[in-house]
């Protein structure tokens, strides 16, 4: 054989093994595959996240009107009634919405007396009465939990709880009536969902009356 024929040999031999294409298409699609993947499950993350971000802030945005309603009814109703003499039994369940959780003698106590649920003479109640917000189908139910965290007595009131804390004199020169300091009460509202709790909103504010 000569030299010629050997070299024509040899460049036969590996020239076809190292000019072999076959098998490229197949990697490369698979490469194509994976990455495209990738890439829809990147935009249905991103879908899905949307979605529930999306959705937790429409339960948020109703919890927190649930819980400013809910603040509404309670110092403007509850309180309001309380603090003119009626009891939280005797204030009826409101066509079952309101459930008392707190005794009626602590209530009017928190009413009438200064202090708060950290110290020893306050009632140390974590909740005083739920009240439950009905929503037609499908919508869930609101609950709403509130309490009041403390009281700041004044001179005000003319209810058969004796709220008023100093008087009027006579003296020689004509009547003297005091300054009026009206009562002070901070009241916390927390409301929730009945079937999701994982979104809630938490109001403190103070009444003044």
């Amino acid at each position: 054989m000569t030299n010629i024929e050997e070299n024509r040999m040899r460049y036969c031999m590996y020239g076809r093994t190292i000019g072999n294409e076959r098998g490229m298409a197949l990697v490369m699609a698979l490469i194509l595959g994976v990455i495209g993947m990738l890439m829809l499950a990147s935009v249905l993350y991103v879908v899905r996240t949307g979605a529930w971000t999306s959705g937790s802030k429409k339960r948020y945005q109703e919890a927190l009107a649930s819980s400013h309603g809910g603040m509404n009814f309670f110092a403007k109703e509850i309180i309001q009634r309380g603090v003119e003499g009626t009891t939280l039994s005797d204030m009826g369940s409101y066509n079952g919405m309101l459930s008392q959780v707190i005794a009626n003698a602590d209530f009017t106590k928190k009413l009438t007396t200064s202090g708060t649920v950290t110290d020893g003479t306050y009632p140390n109640n974590t909740l005083d009465m739920t009240l439950t917000l009905i929503f037609p189908p499908p919508n869930p139910n609101m609950i709403v939990d509130t309490t009041i965290l403390s009281t700041s007595r004044g001179n005000s009131g003319t209810s058969s709880n004796v709220l008023v804390g100093g008087g009027v004199i006579t003296g020689g020169s004509g009547t003297i009536a005091p300054q009026h300091f009206p009562y002070l009460f901070q009241v916390d509202i927390q409301a929730r969902s009945a079937i999701n709790t994982r979104e809630n909103a938490r109001l403190s504010a103070i009444f003044a009356y």
